[in-house]
């Protein structure tokens, strides 16, 4: 049996039941990440900017190739000779020439290589680009998704309470008229329910802002979204999450690709001090060049040129400069990078433990809550508790109930950021129904192509 490597091992089993099965009719989170994926004009417009990157490497590689022109012209020549006795001393003619010249580059003072290698670490960046878009993208829908859960069961929630206390107070004032409750009673129970409405309210609004930001991102409303079951994360520890991250968050693979290009960059500038030596061969045919030839004249040429920098206004020192400043520059920027990742490493794991303790705990408040109302329900029958004690009771079991949503969509969400900040929240990783974007493909089409434009994607 083969060996797997264990971070091959933890990405498969982070992502192979990413979510349980949902009804047909429903539109689960994979579902919704797929149509994201395959319809989002954002990740749309960033994979074409990565084909646009793709051409600068065919740019560099044009370098080493010959570059063909033809030469046309045609005139009127006047010309005055006085003192010569063979010719009038008035002429004219029509001088005309076609020709062929080909350049063909053999050093570039190493300018071909530090284009060609500066172009591939930008083709780097921007696949690592790419990569963090995509990311980005799945962590939106995924926390869209989860915010338009959240709302639907705190509005569920308020309709119900809502429900509750409009009858509570149709009790209480049934019982204000008959003198078994006072003025003050229905007040409360009044005042309880118009509480209840505003926070319905604040729910419902939003839940249809919510609902736009998912149809932003997934391209059409949410419909029918059943609950994930999101998968534990890869790595068990504070430590080896922060180490996975440093290793494979795609800002930080595109800062060192922005490093690598700037001190490619560098030989790029330095290069344009040196000589280059090109092959040039020429034909030409002319017609009509002077008096002394008034017919065709042919004439073909193979020459090795050297052309020597000796002084270029300084430009050439300045852009050396500015390369070595830029590249110091990329250097402080992925130093940077490292922290912020780190960073976001750190927040991503500590929201989880912390969404998981507030599940433990809301989870046994409601519950305590609960009973505690039946309980007070009981005593107020007794005569011993009054309306406004079971108006706090169930204001109290409303609260708890709505932090232990809150507490498990804040865990879900952070999950999917720990999943970010360790690089493992592409379709790839994730394994999504899909038919994966290849950025490879477009590179290998056009890093040597001779001819031809773009065909439509």
């Amino acid at each position: 049996m083969k060996r797997t490597t264990k971070k091959t091992l933890l990405l498969t089993a982070a992502a192979s039941a990413f979510l349980l099965a949902a009804p047909a009719h429903a539109e689960t989170l994979t579902q919704a990440m797929v149509s994201a994926y395959q319809t989002n004009p954002g990740l749309a417009a960033q994979r074409a900017q990565l084909r646009a990157t793709d051409e600068q490497a065919s740019q560099a590689e044009s370098n080493w190739r010959p570059r063909v022109r033809g030469i046309t012209s045609i005139g009127k020549l006047y010309t005055y000779t006085p003192d010569n006795a063979l010719l009038s001393p008035h002429g004219g003619h029509t001088p005309k020439a076609m020709g062929l010249e080909i350049v063909q580059p053999i050093f570039r003072g190493f300018r071909t290589d530090s284009a060609v290698d500066s172009a591939e670490k930008q083709i780097d960046a921007s696949r690592a680009l790419l990569k963090a878009a995509e990311q980005k993208l799945l962590f939106d829908v995924g926390r869209t998704y989860l915010d338009v859960l959240r709302d639907q069961a705190t509005v569920a929630l308020y309709l119900h309470n809502q429900d509750v206390l409009t009858l509570r107070q149709t009790e209480t004032q049934k019982r204000f008229a008959i003198g078994d409750a006072t003025r003050t009673d229905v007040l409360q129970a009044q005042a309880r329910l118009d509480g209840v409405k505003t926070g319905l309210a604040e729910a419902q609004g939003k839940l249809e802002n919510d609902t736009a930001a998912y149809a932003r991102y997934v391209g059409h409303a949410p419909k029918d979204l059943v609950e994930p079951k999101l998968e534990t994360e890869p790595f068990k520890t504070l430590d080896e999450t922060v180490d996975a991250a440093v290793r494979n968050n795609p800002a930080i693979i595109a800062g060192e690709a922005d490093e690598d290009k700037a001190n490619a960059d560098i030989d790029l500038s330095k290069g344009t001090l040196l000589p280059e030596i090109d092959l040039v061969g020429s034909a030409t045919r002319a017609w009509d060049q002077s008096d002394f030839i008034p017919g065709q004249q042919d004439s073909t040429a193979v020459m090795l040129r050297m052309t020597i920098p000796l002084y270029n206004a300084g430009e050439d020192y300045s852009r050396t400069r500015e390369a070595q400043q830029t590249a110091t520059a990329k250097r402080m920027q992925l130093d940077d990078i490292r922290l912020a990742v780190r960073q976001s490493a750190v927040g991503g794991w500590n929201a989880l433990q912390t969404a998981r303790a507030a599940i433990a705990s809301s989870k046994a408040q409601a519950d305590a809550d609960a009973l505690a109302l039946e309980g007070v329900k009981k005593e107020a029958s007794a005569g011993t508790r009054t309306v406004l004690d079971i108006l706090n009771a169930q204001q109290e079991l409303l609260a708890a109930k709505v932090a232990y949503i809150q507490a498990q969509h804040d865990e879900a969400v952070a999950l999917l950021r720990v999943r970010a900040a360790v690089g493992d929240l592409t379709a790839r990783a994730l394994k999504l129904p899909a038919k994966l974007y290849d950025p490879q493909k477009n590179y290998d089409e056009v890093k040597d192509k001779l001819i031809g434009f773009a065909d439509a994607q």
